[in-house]
């Protein structure tokens, strides 16, 4: 049995990481911690939890913190300087924010202004299974994909035995976010009459996960680009990305989606979808679902994948890399399935 410790447990993919951890066979005592809510009844914050989860938040000195692992989803701030310390004790850290994503130092101030103990980055393993599953379970320290990151690498990276054939410097995605990919803090931006029956795009010059996109995917495809456009919507939770590669010679007699399947089929949280994906189907799960076609008209690879934001892309991916780290069954506590309609 694990004793684990959540940090920034008062936020979205804190919330959402109680309440996987609850119901995990393998965890037992499970510490909230949230300095601004210190003595705060967690279930008056995460009213699903109520009689459920009946801890109050407490406000620790991590350095002198007894658990087994310790995951920060709480915004950078002083728990920075106590990640080596825990590391050395022997605790497994896994990060759910952007900094460490990003093992290039020098990409990495530019995209998140530098820190404290930049060199964990030399000890960081990125946390995509699908990718890194035998260095995650040899790691001390993991550091979670971003979420759009997590919806893009998985539809692009089975394309690695075709990279000869593909245009990587000109590569587009689309992807639509729902509103808790923003956080819990309230904005105007965020404020319901401003998002209710509307879509908006945003920092279209610039998001920051594209350098940590296109980091991962250099190390299997040499130098790429990508173009990207996110797109917040008014639904809750949840990413549809749409990429576009382009390919003047591209074997039109490849099935694409059988290559997808065969390159994903010892994934527990992978499927491959024969119609195009749909949000609603992979929300409140740890699934990822993905469809690849080729279209010779407009020699045009098209890969559509769908996942919760706060599953896949945060809190479930968390909790499987934990499982990994501490040798549990991979899929443990995230037998969880999306609901129709």
């Amino acid at each position: 049995m694990a004793n684990v410790t959540v940090v920034g447990a008062s936020g979205y993919l804190g919330g959402e990481l109680l309440r996987i951890l609850i119901n995990h066979p393998e965890v037992d005592e499970i510490v909230p911690v949230s300095r601004r809510l210190s003595n705060k009844s967690v279930s008056s914050l995460h009213r699903n939890l109520l009689n459920i989860f009946d801890k109050k938040f407490v406000d620790l000195n991590l350095d002198g913190i007894e658990t087994d692992v310790a995951f920060f989803a709480a915004p950078p701030g002083e728990w920075f300087s106590s990640l080596p310390g825990l590391i050395d004790r022997g605790i497994k850290v896994i990060t759910l924010g952007g900094k460490f994503r990003i093992k290039d130092a020098e990409i990495d101030k530019e995209v998140y202004g530098g820190y404290e103990n930049k060199e964990l980055l030399s000890e960081r393993v990125y946390g995509l299974p699908e990718i890194y599953r035998e260095e995650i379970k040899k790691a001390m320290f993991v550091t979670n994909p971003g979420c759009y990151p997590v919806s893009v690498i998985l539809g692009i990276i089975p394309l690695k035995k075709f990279k000869d054939k593909v245009d990587l410097e000109k590569i587009v995605v689309t992807s639509i976010t729902g509103t808790s990919g923003a956080g819990a803090t309230p904005s105007e931006n965020l404020h319901h009459p401003e998002v209710s029956g509307n879509i908006r795009p945003y920092n279209v010059l610039f998001h920051r996960h594209v350098p940590e996109m296109e980091f991962i995917l250099n190390e299997f495809f040499g130098k790429i680009k990508i173009s990207f456009t996110p797109i917040i919507s008014d639904m809750k939770r949840g990413i549809l990305s749409s990429v576009t590669l382009f390919s003047d010679s591209f074997d039109i007699d490849v099935n694409l989606n059988d290559h997808y399947k065969k390159h994903y089929k010892n994934e527990p949280f992978v499927r491959i979808a024969s119609e195009i994906p749909n949000v609603a189907n992979v929300i409140d799960s740890n699934f990822c679902d993905i469809m690849a076609e080729y279209v010779p008209d407009s020699r045009r690879i098209i890969i559509i994948s769908a996942i919760d934001n706060l599953i896949k892309g945060g809190s479930g991916q968390a909790v499987q890399n934990m499982n990994l780290m501490l040798g549990f069954d991979e899929k443990m506590g995230l037998n969880m399935i999306g609901g129709h309609p």
